[in-house]
């Protein structure tokens, strides 16, 4: 099965009684990442979010989100039929788990920016998208102008392929966009290789809602290292 955000929406509507229920079993094996803070990924499994139209939720154990809780969207949601503890907090999601791994063994998330070595001379930086409808059929792939580059492609034909960042860079806390739309932007077409160059820059020292490329382009030069992973 391929997991795009379409898919995931959908799954989360069908299991809906069991998210409320804070059943866990029997549930599809689906991990995904989200922006739990400035500058630091989460991660959850199914079962321990949900989507309230386009905005995404976790669920929380700690007391100290426990201002972020939002029972008016829980009750909007499950209704009666919430049982669960915790508390719901609004974050930004930020991509899947897919079956894959780069070269180093890494596991590799949608909206991961991928250095694609095909040999000495040709590299390319990418970002991994997910076409696929409610049923989940489709593909993980690099989605470019006028076609998808399948994933499984790269893999098979033996290319290296690094994870050096993400997508999200430039971020607005208030905004939904999707995953494909935020790989799509990475991936333009008419970009020049300056502004390629600044994309890769930005994509490494993510989660960011840093709007300025400067401010990238200083951590750089600092030498600064962000955990993105």
């Amino acid at each position: 099965m391929t997991i795009s955000d379409i898919t995931l929406k959908y799954l989360c509507q069908k299991y809906r009684h069991e998210i409320g229920a804070g059943k866990n079993k029997s549930l599809p094996d689906i991990k995904v990442r989200y922006v739990a803070e400035a500058k630091e990924f989460g991660y959850a499994y199914f079962g321990n979010f949900f989507f309230y139209e386009d905005d995404f939720y976790v669920w929380e154990q700690d007391e100290k989100y426990e201002e972020d809780h939002n029972p008016e969207v829980v009750e909007d949601v499950f209704g009666n039929e919430c049982k669960r503890q915790g508390y719901a907090r609004r974050v930004l999601f930020a991509g899947v788990k897919t079956p894959f791994k780069d070269s180093n063994g890494e596991n590799i998330y949608t909206g991961d920016v991928i250095q694609i070595e095909k040999d000495q001379e040709r590299t390319e930086h990418l970002a991994v998208g997910a076409w696929s409808h409610e049923d989940g059929e489709g593909q993980y792939c690099f989605i470019l102008d006028n076609h998808n580059w399948d994933l499984e492609d790269c893999i098979r034909l033996h290319y290296r392929l690094t994870r050096v960042g993400t997508v999200f860079y430039r971020l607005n806390p208030s905004d939904y966009v999707g995953v494909n739309q935020r790989t799509m932007e990475f991936n333009g077409w008419r970009d020049t290789e300056e502004e390629r160059k600044e994309k890769v820059i930005m994509a490494q020292y993510t989660p960011n809602f840093d709007q300025e490329f400067w401010k990238y382009s200083a951590l750089e030069i600092l030498g600064v290292e962000y955990d993105w992973r």
